[in-house]
């Protein structure tokens, strides 16, 4: 009987372990590695959100801490370009169909354009006080913007295509925005 109940523990903590090692080999289940470590030298203070480049393979950040966009090229593991003359940008996304770069900026309320390519400044829009999160609606074309904190806050819309900005959304009414075109 004692023989029996060692053979079926064994067996339970073989099969466990056997099992667990079948389980790491799949893809969806391996833990994330770290590949590389890349120097922001230009960097002080805090860093917001972030968005891919993935055709130039650039990872491109909000430098909240000092005011600037940085973009850091994964492919060559290092720091390419800062983009200047922000105000505490919190929220970035890249619009890879049009390379455009859509940045928020909160302490001046605005939504800066960037060539996605030189980053030369296109456009500056006034999308409200305390602009943060960025999100892009490839189907509709359009770039969405959270702004006012705390307070009064809502969500501008922005024609990626024509950069129009939509009617204001406001969020205290609670109601769907209608957009027309």
């Amino acid at each position: 009987m004692k023989n029996a109940s060692i053979l079926c523990l064994a067996t339970l903590i073989c099969g466990s372990v056997g099992f667990s090692q079948e389980q790491s080999r799949d893809p969806e289940t391996s833990p994330l590695l770290l590949v590389q470590e890349i120097p922001l030298p230009n960097v002080g203070g805090r860093i917001d959100h972030f968005t891919l480049d993935a055709k130039r393979k650039r990872v491109i950040g909000a430098a909240l801490g000092n005011n600037m966009v940085e973009v850091v090229d994964t492919f060559s593991g290092r720091d390419i370009h800062s983009i200047t003359g922000a105000a505490a940008p919190q929220g970035v996304v890249y619009v890879g169909e049009l390379d455009r770069l859509f940045v928020a900026n909160g302490t001046d309320g605005k939504l800066r354009v960037y060539d996605g390519d030189s980053f030369k400044l296109l456009h500056t829009l006034d999308v409200g006080e305390d602009a943060d999160n960025v999100r892009y609606d490839p189907g509709e074309k359009r770039v969405y913007v959270a702004y006012g904190g705390d307070q009064e806050g809502g969500i501008a819309v922005v024609d990626a295509t024509s950069i129009r900005i939509f009617p204001d959304c406001p969020l205290e009414t609670g109601d769907l925005c209608q957009y027309r075109h």
